[in-house]
């Protein structure tokens, strides 16, 4: 008896300042307005696009290299058809990202994915559960291997906030809001076009970037799978899906393309659809990057979006 005493004593200490960071959290996000401008929270505005957008529409899915690389109005007024770019952040993974997909798919759609060769199928779980804060229905998008992993996700989650909150009341933070005018941010929920291109860099500094090498274990099993199911799903709704792989800079495609000659052999030997163009097709030269080797600068999104418009072209759309 006194030993569930103990125990039921821990977890009282323990649960209840959670769940008190939660509800400062909740009410942070929904009465200051500043709360609600981080990069992640643009998922709000990428899920009213695609669920107010009337289909056939082509729909663009990735991490942050699509959202980058890509001048959707060109590839609309090219292509004839509406564009969305849902494409948002590689750490979300490739299974998150696909069950974005099945929640907002309808007949008619075309579907063009592609992953960063950094991507993963589970990604990272703290980016998952804030863009759970934005987006609640984000939620049935998350998946754990075990309840512990998901309570653990969810303290840790907890507690990131609360070091957030106190950073940003401590250095005055929340009180400066930013917008697209701003030329030295990048990542913030309105940096965003209203077809869901990212832009804020677009007035910015080039800044100097590292290109770091990819791991030579670099394995795509887990998000190949994770596109052939999503592939599968689409086919009975109708919707064509394509794959193509993400814009890279010249001189990290010379530095890795060992690894890179191996996930496209991956890809090309496992994937149950349509793959437009290849890794070459979609490196550019080095002045065409804006802060990353997968973030092109506006001269690299209408260089890499022309080269898309002929890719989906040749395949009919």
């Amino acid at each position: 008896m006194k030993l569930i005493k103990f125990f039921t004593r821990v977890i009282f200490i323990a649960i209840i300042p959670l769940i008190i960071i939660d509800g400062i959290r909740k009410a942070d996000l929904a009465f200051v307005p500043n709360s609600r401008n981080t990069y992640l929270a643009g998922i709000i505005d990428k899920m009213h696009l695609l669920d107010s957008i009337p289909s056939p529409r082509l729909i663009l899915m990735s991490g942050s290299s699509m959202a980058f690389g890509v001048d959707s109005d060109l590839l609309s007024k090219e292509l004839e058809i509406p564009v969305v770019n849902a494409s948002l952040h590689f750490m979300l993974g490739s299974r998150f990202m696909m069950d974005e997909l099945r929640a907002t798919v309808r007949k008619g759609d075309i579907v063009l994915i592609t992953l960063e060769y950094i991507a993963t199928s589970e990604g990272e779980s703290e980016e998952k559960l804030v863009v759970s804060d934005f987006y609640p229905p984000a939620k049935d998008w998350i998946h754990f291997t075990s309840f512990l992993e998901e309570i653990g996700a969810y303290t840790l989650h907890r507690l990131t906030d609360f070091k957030l909150l106190i950073g940003e009341m401590w250095s005055g933070t929340r009180r400066k809001p930013i917008d697209i005018n701003d030329n030295t941010s990048v990542f913030f929920r309105k940096c965003f076009a209203k077809n869901g291109d990212l832009i804020g860099h677009l007035n910015n500094i080039q800044p100097k970037f590292e290109v770091p090498e990819i791991s030579v274990n670099a394995e795509f099993s887990e998000q190949i799978q994770d596109l052939n199911d999503f592939e599968a799903f689409a086919k009975q709704k109708g919707v064509k899906v394509f794959f193509t792989f993400p814009c890279y800079v010249e001189s990290g495609y010379e530095k890795n393309i060992l690894v890179i000659n191996k996930i496209k052999q991956q890809f090309n030997n496992n994937l149950n659809f349509t793959i437009l163009g290849s890794p070459e097709n979609s490196v550019m030269d080095d002045v065409f990057f804006y802060d990353s080797v997968f973030h092109p600068n506006a001269q690299g999104r209408k260089i890499f979006s022309s080269r898309l418009i002929q890719l989906l072209e040749q395949e009919g759309i």
